[in-house]
């Protein structure tokens, strides 16, 4: 069972208060780990919304829903809970991948190889699946602590599944996995899951429901 937590809180283990997974996380050597997203065949916004085609299943996740959260600690990671379960469901769990939007902090972004997907350039960083929860705070800032900022695709090195988070979503992100990944997540996170086909419309704002 993944361990689920508030989404503006990481796990702190370490003595001095930072997550020991912190110096886990960083710049990848080159981009060539993400030429596998890069398909004449994929328009940008599928594969930002739902990562490459051609996994056996893609589920929705669906995110707390912060209009209807009575505290703000009952809502739970759901990103890094889908992350801790779909570590059962590689052989490279320690070496993975997450790009970045090179925009979304707003500030100049750190030196990492560009991913130059049309209208989402983004940042390539490496760490195992677990720390790469924290990979866009880490890499902008210095810290997991804080608001967690999604990171926007995620894979391991054998490219057994990709979660996609488009810089845009309020509602939902996507995994791109095996069906057995899916049976997974689906126990993980009970009620947060539905299963769609590759490229279904979805809405990404809440007010588009």
């Amino acid at each position: 069972m993944a361990r689920v937590l508030p989404r503006n809180e990481v796990a702190l283990d370490s003595p001095d208060g930072q997550d020991s997974r912190v110096s886990e996380i960083r710049p990848a050597e080159n981009a060539d780990a993400a030429r596998w997203l890069l398909r004449p065949d994929v328009t940008w916004w599928d594969l930002v919304t739902f990562g490459p085609p051609d996994f056996d299943a893609y589920v929705r996740i669906a995110f707390p829903d912060e209009t209807e959260a009575p505290d703000e600690t009952d809502e739970v990671d759901v990103v890094g809970a889908a992350l801790a379960t779909l570590t059962a469901y590689t052989t490279t769990p320690d070496a993975a991948y997450a790009a970045i939007w090179e925009g979304w902090a707003g500030i100049d972004p750190p030196v990492a190889p560009r991913v130059d997907i049309p209208h989402r350039a983004m940042l390539l960083f490496a760490g195992p699946v677990e720390a790469l929860r924290n990979a866009a705070g880490v890499a902008w800032f210095g810290t997991a602590a804080g608001d967690l900022q999604e990171p926007h695709l995620v894979w391991p090195a054998d490219q057994a599944w990709c979660l996609a988070c488009e810089v845009d979503e309020e509602i939902e992100f996507t995994v791109g996995c095996s069906s057995a990944a899916y049976q997974g997540l689906v126990e993980a996170l009970p009620g947060a899951v539905r299963r769609v086909q590759y490229g279904d419309p979805v809405p990404t704002h809440r007010d588009e429901q």
